[in-house]
């Protein structure tokens, strides 16, 4: 079992479609026997559909909340989100820089603004890229392996950064979001570190459409919510 905290940072509930759209989409492979269903409500856990810098024109699944290899045991900590501030300094992450990079393939996020000082009352947005079919994340994953049981589990941790100036009226922090063309440049393995992160390192402020969220994962709220 994952034991969660309060979740302090972001980005922790999303929405994804079903493969088959995801790869005819993005022009990934997908795999016979990958059979998942969408869901307008993920949190983490379970799992995401990536591609990663291993297999960038495949479309896989991994667990979100990032188990690093070096681990004994599942974390008893949060792993769902990386901060960019800390990626080349926390164990849990450094060893991955350059070597284990994700993208992983969203329909939007959620987020809540706090409506009173201490919290109590919150709105949930739904945000999503402006003009793209997804909405793309940087992330990082990793293998573990359960000593004790053999098992073998893929995992991913979504990359975070501080907020540009139209996420901050819900947020302070928001994620490493990709266009396709940087999403590629992120997987790529033949590119410099330098390079990969300028992938993200510009963030427009006009880059999110929002809408507010009366009941999260509602689906006859959901399908309409941007038309």
């Amino acid at each position: 079992m994952y034991l969660f905290i309060k979740f302090i940072d972001m980005c922790g509930r999303v929405s994804i479609s079903e493969p088959t759209s995801i790869a005819k989409e993005l022009r990934l492979k997908l795999a016979d026997d990958l059979a998942r269903l969408g869901n307008i409500n993920v949190p983490p856990t379970l799992e995401l559909p990536v591609f990663t810098d291993e297999k960038s024109s495949e479309l896989q699944y991994l667990s979100w909340t990032l188990i690093p290899f070096w681990a004994k045991e599942k974390p008893k900590f949060t792993t769902f989100n990386a901060r960019i501030e800390n990626l080349k300094e926390s164990g849990s992450w450094k060893h991955l820089i350059g070597k284990k990079h994700c993208v992983v393939i969203t329909d939007g996020f959620y987020e809540w603004k706090k409506l009173d000082e201490k919290g109590k009352k919150k709105q949930a947005y739904l945000l999503r890229m402006k003009g793209m079919r997804f909405t793309l994340m940087a992330g990082l994953w990793d293998t573990w392996i359960d000593k004790n049981t053999g098992e073998l589990i893929n995992s991913c941790t979504i990359i975070t950064r501080p907020a540009n100036k139209e996420m901050k009226f819900i947020h302070d922090r928001m994620p490493c979001l990709l266009s396709m063309d940087d999403a590629n440049v992120w997987v790529n393995q033949k590119l410099s570190l330098d390079e990969r992160f300028a992938a993200f390192e510009l963030l427009k402020d006009d880059l999110l459409e929002m809408k507010a969220v009366n009941k999260v994962g509602d689906i006859d709220e959901y399908k309409f919510l941007f038309d």
